[in-house]
């Protein structure tokens, strides 16, 4: 372990025990397109996709991880696909994470070590006895119990998933991240020893082992332990409810890790905890009641341009006038509103949110303006202090929404063809050259050739600056 794992597992484990105890398939439109037609973006093959990861490598390669199902009743697999002209066309999607056990595949990352590595990294749901093709409530920030496990890309050909805990099936909320050193490390929380003697299983608030894998290649990962979970004293002592979930974060440039999570305060109450590598705070503590979906859109940890972390975040809309994502500065918990539409009946229905170079910030919201049947796609972009603004979709551009500071800037992304769509979720990545683009889950419904045309959701590829 080095010193600033042993040092960093030092702060946590007393911290913690104190925390922890208080589009889209498309026919092929014939309306010209600024930058090629719909149908080249589309990545995804089955039109039964879910969450994605983007990536562009240092070659200027785009990559991309996503959900999806071959079918009714298949499982959930992890697809990758990649494109070497800038999202122009991408190749056939390839599956990565089937292990023959009938299992399926939560959220997956993309991440390409210093020496050029790639890894993606997912929970496997289900185990050898219990076949579990999909979950239905799980997401970003956890909630179904699973196993870790990840692949590597040798040589243009992925490796057999590896697991990267000891035990199957009892892993919850988790992260990946790089080191200082360029190496890929995984974050997670999943039931202790005991815990698990005492079949605590499907419930993460029992996850209260927080511990960190770094990976190396296809070779044994080293797992380090951060804290020391829950152990039983006596015959009828049972489990406080400890654990955490929506775990996020990054490591630092000196090696400290700086962390996000949501627990159960003493009274009862869920909170969110930031851990700056020294101490604790309490960022957020949510209304009694209010906290159900946090899972689908967890708070996201990022760093500006200079050193200062951010929390974005998706309060509850119980105790607001209007729905709103938030910029809380971590520093000096001033709170900013970066998104909000301020128009009765208008509904956010997620975000998410992207760490760019040199303190970028990207964070993609999808919203219901005016209680339209379209959930559309909108940008919230950081920069030198700066947040900038705009839609992401056709008719986003067209409908106005309030922030604390507004600069309107792209235009509508490129669905002429498109007459509505449902956008679900959008992962950003920047180029060399610190251009924007992202990938999106779309359900789209257009009039073509054909007549009128609907589509299950699909991934699809945007340029974002042009």
């Amino acid at each position: 372990m080095t010193n600033q794992y042993r040092l960093l597992a030092a702060w946590l484990r007393p911290l913690f025990l104190i925390c922890l105890t208080l589009i889209l398939q498309q026919c092929h439109p014939k309306d010209p397109q600024p930058t090629g037609s719909v149908a080249d973006k589309k990545i995804s093959q089955f039109e039964r996709a879910g969450y994605c990861d983007f990536l562009i490598d240092k070659a200027g390669t785009y990559h991309v991880v996503f959900q999806e199902s071959p079918d009714i009743g298949k499982p959930v697999f992890i697809y990758y696909s990649t494109s070497t002209n800038q999202g122009g066309s991408w190749s056939k999607p390839v599956n990565i994470s089937n292990d023959n056990t009938g299992n399926g595949s939560g959220y997956a990352r993309l991440l390409q070590d210093g020496s050029g590595t790639f890894y993606a990294i997912w929970k496997r749901y289900g185990s050898a006895q219990y076949l579990q093709g999909e979950a239905y409530l799980d997401g970003p920030g956890g909630t179904d119990l699973g196993t870790i496990s990840y692949s590597v890309l040798n040589g243009g050909t992925w490796s057999q998933p590896i697991r990267i805990s000891e035990t199957e099936q009892t892993q919850d909320t988790w992260f990946a991240t790089l080191t200082p050193q360029g190496k890929v490390a995984v974050f997670w929380a999943q039931l202790g020893p005991a815990a698990q003697q005492e079949n605590y299983s499907r419930y993460h608030w029992y996850c209260d082992y927080i511990r960190d894998a770094v990976l190396s290649g296809t070779g044994k990962p080293t797992i380090y332990d951060l804290n020391t979970p829950w152990v039983k004293k006596t015959q009828y002592e049972q489990a406080p409810r400890n654990g955490v979930k929506n775990l996020g974060g990054y490591v630092d440039a000196s090696g400290t890790i700086h962390l996000t999570f949501e627990n159960i305060s003493t009274d009862g109450v869920e909170q969110v905890v930031y851990f700056n590598g020294k101490s604790t705070q309490v960022a957020y503590s949510y209304p009694k009641s209010s906290t159900t979906g946090s899972y689908r859109n967890p708070a996201k940890l990022l760093l500006d341009e200079k050193g200062v972390d951010h929390l974005i975040f998706l309060p509850p809309s119980t105790t607001l006038e209007s729905e709103q994502v938030w910029d809380i500065n971590l520093a000096t918990n001033q709170k900013m509103i970066i998104f909000n539409f301020g128009v009765p009946g208008s509904r956010i229905s997620g975000f998410q949110a992207t760490q760019g170079p040199n303190g970028q910030m990207g964070v993609v919201v999808e919203a219901n303006p005016k209680r339209l049947d379209n959930i559309e796609t909108y940008g919230c972009f950081y920069q030198n202090g700066v947040w900038q603004f705009g839609g992401l979709t056709s008719n986003a551009a067209k409908d106005d929404f309030k922030s604390t500071e507004v600069n309107t800037f792209y235009g509508p992304a490129y669905f002429a063809s498109v007459t509505s769509y449902h956008s679900s979720f959008g992962s950003v990545a920047w180029d060399a050259a610190g251009r924007k683009s992202m990938t999106l889950t779309l359900a789209a419904q257009w009039i073509g050739t054909g007549g009128y045309s609907t589509s299950s959701p699909s991934i699809v590829y945007l340029p974002i600056d042009k």
